[in-house]
């Protein structure tokens, strides 16, 4: 299921493209001024340093250390946002000329934030603690170094407690009355250095951008212009080690916010996440190329390493969210022991990406659970984990992540509570995966014009997406899969005569879906192949359009057949019954054998989703179903909307959880049968036809009997059904049995027929 939703505001620019205006009114933007800076980020829109809380005493005091001669401790932290805050202000302060030394802390030994210990070790020869990322929720540990005659500025964008830390300067953008509330710790740091340099830090940028963009923080005001800015001057940075790592991810030109998030920023993470931090530092800080050279080839290891075992990691996770009932939980837990904490969170955010529900990964090490949540949906997953915080030792974050530590004995509880807590802030309702699309385009306006405005928009990340749009009634010319196991899928639509190209990267499973018209999401991109350069489609998702499917009754019939097996009875529900297995998101899943029900259903449960052929997503939505073969999700209800047709025990055993229901025959089938039976005379042709060779397939079985392929279908089920043969649909299969006397009447799928025949145009005789 896919919730797709479109700008519910019309704007529109002067000098802009019609498409443009919603699209920037679904970033906030309400003027023609405000467009303007959007689309051209500059310098004049940075908020002034000493706007943020507490940043005039940070500076008074680093000055005053200058003056004494002190000694400064940098308290970093061990993925990239802390890396980079910490080499930032290495430089800032070198710049002042301050004797400084960072300390990151060991994620696997020490976990996240200030510790005592570490206080300790530093307050021996540092007179002053900058932290940077971390400590506004370190409320002893600051206290601590305050005591042992340290000053104190904590510089941190997380989420305070009800009591800040008794330091000497605090600097958050939540604080105080600062305009911007998402600045990363970088971008902190990087405006503490700002103050501290009287605007000299600009050569930092490239660092704050790089930052922004790994700590996956809004790419709106003034982290627009950071990144905007930061990613020309990374582009031609000067850094060795940089320059380096760059090389080996094989990135060139003008560096992209894609090529940071998924490229840069996961090999400088895969340091503190399985070794140390120090190596991603000094490879920020080196000015010598082979030190550099040597640095990054660590990084690779590392972070090939990191691949291995975020692999083995979800996989293991993902046979867990296998054996849980998705329906009757609203977030995943998972734990493995021997798992490696760095990787953890990274096992989440695949999790929840996937499923839409929000994902806690822990690694256990015998009585302790180390682990990282991971957001879906609108859930605030600090606020849901704040719930549950008397069972945590450590626990900080954020709306989107968060990390804790538990004693392994409350797993069992925090499973349920979580749950509950989640369960609280969506209503009880299951998440549904949306994509917010910025307006709808026509495939004929795919073109490379729109290509060169859509860049305009970049760099893209939390807050700024990369543009999407919806295309409806694009009809599939090709659907197949390419790549590395069929994974993706390559295509081409038609739409008002207008032929377009697209890839839709994990799409492979739809090959050859090439019924009816879709529903796509996509972005307009360029695509370069032997000089040449052409507009086309990179999709994020694809819909069938249900009311756009041909209707096919030899198909409907052929499904029909395939399951009319035997006559067992299930009880009827009524119209209201039906209203109520509908309520709630999940659970329901409502098989239809005609095209006729399933629009018809649709329309009664515009919530339900629609599939074709399967129902497989273990989140078991309320589904429409037409022509399904299969279905393994763990559906609570199994409704037959066009009748029980002699399909009520394949039902049961495709869904052995579900109650399986029916409505009456509906007019559909009804019309189905009336239709495609075939009558006793051309039932003994068929079967005489059969005692002479065996069809291939269905088709065959029609050149055979001649008659259409749905009539076939139903002259092979009924056949079947009183013993003279042995048939599969799926795979096509058929054999005689011994010749016995029999009479079609003694084929439910044939009194069916007789009495659709007798409703439909009174007595008939078959």
């Amino acid at each position: 299921m896919l919730n797709i939703v479109l700008p519910g505001e019309e704007k529109r620019w002067p000098g802009l493209p019609d498409w443009m205006g919603p699209l920037l009114a679904a970033r906030g933007i309400r003027t023609e001024a405000e467009a303007q800076a959007f689309l051209h980020p500059g310098m004049d829109q940075l908020l002034p340093p000493d706007r943020l809380h507490d940043m005039q005493k940070a500076v008074n005091i680093l000055d005053q250390a200058r003056a004494d001669h002190a000694r400064v401790a940098i308290y970093g932290d061990y993925d990239v946002d802390g890396v980079s805050a910490s080499a930032i202000l290495w430089e800032a302060l070198g710049r002042m000329g301050l004797e400084r030394d960072v300390y990151i802390p060991d994620r696997h030994q020490e976990g996240y934030g200030l510790n005592a210990p570490a206080v300790e070790k530093l307050a021996a020869d540092h007179q002053v603690l900058v932290t940077v990322d971390c400590g506004i929720t370190s409320v002893q540990e600051v206290a601590l170094a305050r005591e042992k005659g340290m000053r104190v500025i904590v510089t941190d964008h997380h989420r305070h407690g009800e009591t800040l830390p008794p330091a000497d300067a605090v600097i958050s953008p939540l604080l105080g009355d600062y305009p911007f509330p998402f600045l990363c710790g970088a971008g902190v740091a990087w405006k503490l250095a700002m103050a501290l340099l009287r605007g000299g830090a600009l050569p930092l940028m490239e660092l704050a951008a790089l930052a922004t963009v790994a700590d996956m923080v809004s790419l709106t005001g003034e982290n627009r212009v950071i990144v905007s800015l930061g990613l020309q001057k990374l582009s031609a940075t000067a850094r060795p080690g940089l320059k380096a790592v760059m090389n080996r991810a094989g990135i060139r030109g003008q560096v992209t916010s894609d090529q940071v998030g998924f490229q840069i920023a996961p090999r400088m993470n895969a340091c503190g996440r399985l070794a140390s931090a120090r190596i991603a530092l000094n490879m920020l800080l080196t000015r010598n190329a082979e030190e550099a050279e040597a640095l990054t080839l660590k990084m690779e290891s590392l972070n090939q390493q990191r691949k291995d075992q975020e692999a083995q990691v979800l996989e293991e996770a993902q046979d867990q969210v296998n054996a849980m009932d998705l329906v009757d939980t609203r977030a995943i837990v998972v734990c493995g022991e021997g798992w490696n904490s760095g990787v953890v969170g990274l096992a989440a955010g695949r999790l929840a990406e996937k499923y839409a529900y929000p994902t806690v990964a822990l690694a256990r090490d015998g009585d302790v659970c180390v682990g990282s949540a991971r957001s879906a949906g609108n859930v605030d997953i600090y606020a849901a984990l704040s719930q549950c915080g008397d069972l945590f030792e450590r626990f900080g974050g954020h709306r989107q992540a968060a990390g804790l530590t538990m004693r392994a004995e409350h797993l069992e509880e925090f499973t349920a509570r979580l749950s509950k807590a989640v369960a609280d802030q969506t209503g009880g309702m299951p998440a549904v995966p949306s994509m917010l699309c910025d307006g709808e385009l026509r495939l004929s306006q795919v073109t490379e014009e729109t290509v060169r405005w859509l860049d305009l928009l970049e760099p893209y990340g939390v807050g700024n997406p990369a543009p999407r749009f919806l295309c409806q009634g694009a009809v599939p010319r090709e659907m197949r899969a390419v790549g590395a196991e069929g994974r993706h899928l390559k295509c081409t639509f038609e739409q008002d005569r207008a032929v377009r190209s697209g890839i839709f990267f994990g799409g492979g499973d739809l090959a050859g879906q090439a019924d009816g018209a879709y529903r796509m999401v996509m972005t307009p991109t360029l695509n370069e192949f032997r000089g040449s350069v052409s507009a086309e489609c990179r999709i994020q998702a694809l819909q069938l359009m249900p009311q756009a499917l041909p209707k096919d009754a030899d198909r409907e019939m052929l499904c029909l057949a395939a399951d009319a097996r035997g006559e067992e009875t299930v009880p009827l529900i009524s119209g209201e019954e039906l209203e109520q297995r509908m309520a709630g998101g999940q659970g329901t899943l409502l098989v239809c054998r005609c095209l006729e029900t399933a629009l018809a259903m649709l329309r009664r449960f515009p919530q339900a989703d629609f599939s074709l052929g399967k129902a497989d997503d273990p989140r078991a939505y309320h589904t429409v179903l037409l022509y399904g073969q299969s279905a393994c999700a763990p559906f609570r209800h199994v409704v037959l909307c066009d009748g029980a047709l002699g399909d009520a025990a394949v039902w049961k055993a495709r869904c052995p959880r579900a109650e399986v229901a029916a409505l009456p025959v509906s007019t559909a089938a009804k019309s189905l049968l009336d239709d495609k039976c075939a009558d006793k005379d051309a039932l003994r042709r068929c079967y005489r036809a059969l005692t002479s060779r065996l069809p291939r397939d269905l088709q065959d079985a029609s050149e055979l009997f001649r008659l259409s392929r749905g009539e076939s279908a139903f002259a092979l089920a009924v056949l079947r059904q009183i013993e003279l043969i042995a048939w599969e649909a799926f795979p096509f299969r058929a054999s005689l049995l011994p010749m016995v006397k029999r009479q079609p009447e003694e084929s439910f799928l044939f009194r069916a027929a007789m009495h659709a025949k007798e409703e439909n145009h009174g007595l008939y005789s078959l």
